[in-house]
C-alpha cells in the first residue's frame, strides 16, 4: 500500500475530504438554526424524525469531523505533538475501523444521497489505513 499511495499524498487527501466533511455539517447546521431548513429524507439514512434530532446529530459528526481533521494535522506534523504519536496511531487505526464500519452502514441506507457516501467513506478508510502504516 505504501507504494501506491505515499504518505504526503494520503495526508492531502484526508485534509481535503474531513476539510469537505466539516463544511458539509457545518452547513447542515446553519440550514436548521438559521433557516429552519431540515433535510430528514436526505441524511441519518431518512431515519431522522425532527430537526432537533437531526441538529443534535450533526453537531456530533461536526465536533468528530473536526477531531478526524485535528488527527491528521497532528499526525502530519503540522501541529507538533510528538508525545501524541503513539496515540495518534491508534486513533488512525479506529478511524478505518469506523470508517470501514459507516461504509457498510452507507451501503445499507435508504437515500441513494446516502448510499453515494460509501465511496467516500471508504477512501476515507483507506487514508486512514495508509496513515496508520506509516512509521513514525
Amino acid at each position: 500500500m505504501k507504494k501506491i499511495l505515499c504518505f504526503k499524498r494520503a495526508i492531502q487527501l484526508s485534509l481535503f475530504f474531513f476539510g469537505l466533511f466539516i463544511l458539509f455539517h457545518l452547513s447542515i447546521v446553519v440550514g436548521i438554526v438559521l433557516f429552519d431548513f431540515a433535510p430528514l429524507d436526505f441524511l441519518w439514512g431518512g431515519r431522522m424524525e425532527t430537526a432537533e434530532q437531526l441538529l443534535g446529530f450533526e453537531v456530533i459528526s461536526l465536533i468528530i469531523m473536526a477531531l478526524c481533521f485535528l488527527i491528521v494535522m497532528i499526525r502530519s506534523g503540522r501541529i507538533n505533538l510528538p508525545g501524541l504519536s503513539g496515540v495518534i496511531r491508534i486513533a488512525l487505526w479506529i478511524l478505518f475501523l469506523l470508517f470501514s464500519l459507516n461504509t457498510i452502514g452507507n451501503i445499507l441506507a435508504k437515500t441513494a444521497f446516502e448510499r453515494f457516501f460509501a465511496i467516500i467513506t471508504v477512501i476515507l478508510a483507506v487514508l486512514s489505513l495508509r496513515l496508520a502504516l506509516e512509521k513514525n
